[in-house]
């Protein structure tokens, strides 16, 4: 039977709807999706369209359209002006003084850089707890999947557990145990494990034997072999753009952190690398040191090179985005719905063996360092609604990005009691120009924290000013306090180059916004950086008490220290504890791990509790002067280099047997619980068994210790869902196997 044509009335209705849905679908898009390339020591003027005395040698053609097409944040800063405590706070959306992650080298014991430092670095944590709350946690309520590419640096030491998955991500890099590296468990964007071109950080990979050779070719059998561009293959890269291609018909949240322009300063591409050595009037090199000696200025071709590569990777995410039809939003690309965000985790390297590495100026200083050259950072957003090419002059932060997010993605403000940061989507979109917190008030003051070696300080932005407190007097030569107008009344740019102290001629500002500055770190109850005991010019060194006697009985440890009216008072002391040192630790100590907890303090009597399994442990105290009181003399880093385990030069460390009483306790506790389910079983009485027989021995082998400590614990471990003791913290800080 034929069709019949439709009626022209029933054709009219048809087209008017078909309109009306394809209107909804261009006035309604889709959830947005967003794109974070966080990049690595990228300096506040390296991008070009952030150089303000116009004479950069640089060239970032696709940062430059990325500004052109949104806007721009003069005043963005990081948190920290070192990588792992920023990226910390980012992805929690806390200040590093809340998150206690300070610097690079967490969980370590505290020591001395040198035995003539004035003052040693507090002990912190290296790693965010994994029951913090994360931006892609809050992003999957709202169904987006997540993805992390590239460096992580705030998870497990040496790159270890716990990965980017252990943090919400829906995938990141994860290892196979120290067998074979790390690598991304898909092989639609990582590839056949024994690939070629698999190298975790990519271009970042060291040249060898040094970075005048290793040039990429265009030889098939060349992990970085170069394109039709010229331009050598980065593997963090081509993950990123696969990771998209894979998961762009859901709303996506990627994470893309560049290790670029990080350390080591060279560059595989040698064409880009000729070109700017004759922009900066260099011969080629025959030597790879340091190429410009006792010149300032950006007159690194090397790192300018690593500039524009940088730019390079940037340009082909945002190419993927502008050319890629969007199958959520017909008709439409990516690009026009996605946010894209690029930052960095800290100013600029300034130096390094003599040469200048990049020119922050006219900030003062660079990484490492709270002035405003360590902190403040180039930072650009494009999406719907960003308004093109202009400029917002707001401070900012990267905390502020995790209630940012939360935004974009169509959730309600979370209820992360936690949060530091301020939702920026109206500063973004050009609505506002004051930062707010969710309950609207408007925010006052950034604050950053960084008790560590030569530049220990904390200070504050408020306003047009910024204070210092500098904790590492005679470490440096900065003075006790500093007060900035970084600008004027009209937004124009005052001293941003810290260079006129005004404490003398404005004491009582001075003293208003320390005391705001004292009040926030009092409230965050921070740890303070200690007086070093070894050094005999300090006044009252010699009042620091001596360790006396160290015992030990069942799971309890302690130590007695002199007392008496010559004698300065323990005020504050915690018990450090690692499970994983000595043969425990599968990648050999590079993955060692210190935490803490708080010890008890009778006079000169402090004892404390270790947690089951603990391997080694030891007592870190403050005496009422300040002076750092270890339970064991500690070397220095000059006397033992910080890629030493801990546990491998200490003395007396309570190693092995209190741990592993507590872990016999708590093994026998999981046996009562299942006897009161009805049920047994037999590998936990037989590692509960062999256990007893080892503690009983007085004195048995470090293998035979790390071996029943391991057995037992993993004994335990496998009873989860079944007995609570299963899941008791210290036994699930590291995979069984791994670091246990």
């Amino acid at each position: 039977m034929p069709l019949r044509p439709m009626p022209r009335q029933t054709l009219v209705w048809a087209g008017l709807i078909g309109l009306a849905l394809c209107n909804m679908a261009t006035a309604n898009p889709p959830q947005p999706n967003i794109v974070h390339i966080l990049t690595d020591d990228f300096g506040w003027q390296d991008p070009v369209c952030f150089d303000v005395d116009g004479d950069t040698p640089y060239e970032t053609p696709n940062l430059d359209r990325l500004a052109r097409k949104g806007r721009r944040f003069m005043q963005a800063y990081s948190p920290s002006p070192t990588c792992a405590p920023s990226r910390a706070a980012y992805i929690s959306g806390q200040y590093p003084a809340h998150t206690g992650i300070y610097h690079v080298l967490g969980g370590k014991l505290p020591r001395a850089y040198s035995p003539n430092f004035t003052h040693i670095n507090p002990f912190y944590r290296y790693r965010l707890p994994l029951t913090e709350m994360t931006i892609p946690k809050e992003l999957k309520k709202a169904g987006y999947t997540t993805g992390h590419v590239g460096k992580w640096h705030l998870g497990g030491r040496s790159n270890g557990y716990p990965f980017p998955g252990n943090y919400g991500f829906d995938i990141g890099y994860v290892d196979d145990l120290g067998k074979g590296g790390t690598y991304y468990p898909d092989p639609d964007i990582w590839g056949p494990r024994k690939q070629l071109r698999d190298q975790h950080n990519g271009l970042a990979k060291s040249m060898k034997p040094n970075r005048l050779t290793g040039w990429a070719t265009n030889s098939p059998d060349d992990p970085f072999q170069l394109d039709d561009e010229g331009r050598p293959f980065d593997k963090t890269l081509d993950v990123a753009l696969k990771w998209l291609e894979k998961h762009h018909d859901n709303p996506f949240f990627l994470n893309y952190c560049t290790y670029y322009v990080h350390s080591p300063i060279q560059t595989r591409n040698r064409a880009r690398f000729e070109y700017y050595c004759k922009k900066m009037g260099y011969n080629f090199p025959t030597d790879p040191g340091t190429i410009n000696q006792g010149r300032g200025g950006k007159t690194d071709p090397y790192y300018a090179t690593m500039v524009d590569t940088l730019d390079w990777m940037i340009g082909k995410v945002l190419t993927y985005l502008e050319e890629t039809d969007d199958p959520r939003h017909p008709g439409h690309k990516l690009i026009e719905n996605t946010y894209v965000i690029v930052s960095s985790d800290n100013g600029g390297l300034v130096s390094r063996s003599g040469g200048t590495i990049t020119d922050n100026s006219p900030l003062r200083e660079g990484k490492q360092d709270i002035h405003e050259g360590g902190v403040r950072i180039p930072f650009i957003v494009s999406g719907p609604s960003i308004p093109h090419d202009t400029v917002c002059d707001t401070p900012i932060s990267l905390i502020d990005l995790y209630p940012t997010f939360i935004d974009l993605a169509g959730l309600p403000p979370s209820d992360n009691p936690k949060l530091d940061g301020c939702n920026i989507r109206p500063l973004m979109e050009g609505r506002e120009s004051i930062a707010r917190f969710a309950d609207g008030s408007a925010r006052e003051r950034i604050y950053f924290y960084y008790p560590i070696e030569l530049s220990s300080g904390s200070a504050m932005r408020k306003g047009p000013w910024k204070i210092y407190r500098n904790l590492g007097p005679g470490n440096n030569k900065s003075p006790d306090v500093e007060l900035f107008r970084l600008y004027n009344d009209d937004g124009s740019m005052a001293d941003i180059g810290e260079q006129e102290n005004l404490v003398e001629q404005m004491p009582e500002l001075t003293k208003q916004l320390l005391a705001e500055l004292d009040e926030f770190l009092s409230d965050a109850n921070v740890s303070l950086p200690y007086k070093n005991p070894g050094l005999r010019s300090h006044a009252a060194v010699e009042r620091v008490p001596k360790i006396l006697n160290r015992g030990d009985e069942d799971d309890r440890i302690w130590v007695d220290v002199e007392t008496g009216d010559n004698k300065s008072s323990i005020v504050d002391a915690k018990l450090l504890y690692t499970v994983n040192g000595s043969l425990l630790e599968a990648s050999k100590g590079r993955r060692e791990m210190w935490f803490e907890q708080p010890a008890e303090i009778s006079g000169g009597h402090i004892e404390g509790k270790v947690p089951p399994g603990t391997s080694h442990a030891v007592f870190c105290m403050r005496d009422s002067e300040g002076f750092l009181v270890m339970s064991e003399d500690l070397p220095s880093y000059r006397e033992q280099s910080s890629g030493a385990a801990d546990s491998s030069y200490l003395k007396h460390a309570f190693a092995f047997r209190p741990g592993l009483f507590a872990l016999i306790k708590l093994g026998k506790e999981a046996e009562a619980e299942l006897t009161r389910q009805g049920k047994s079983d037999a590998g936990l009485s037989r590692e509960l068994k062999d256990a007893t027989t080892v503690y009983s021995k007085m004195r048995a082998s470090e293998k035979e210790y790390c071996d029943t400590l391991r057995a037992l614990r993993g004994a335990i471990r496998s009873l989860k869902g079944t007995v609570s003791q299963a899941d008791d913290r210290h036994l699930n800080l590291f995979r069984h196997g791994g670091a246990f």
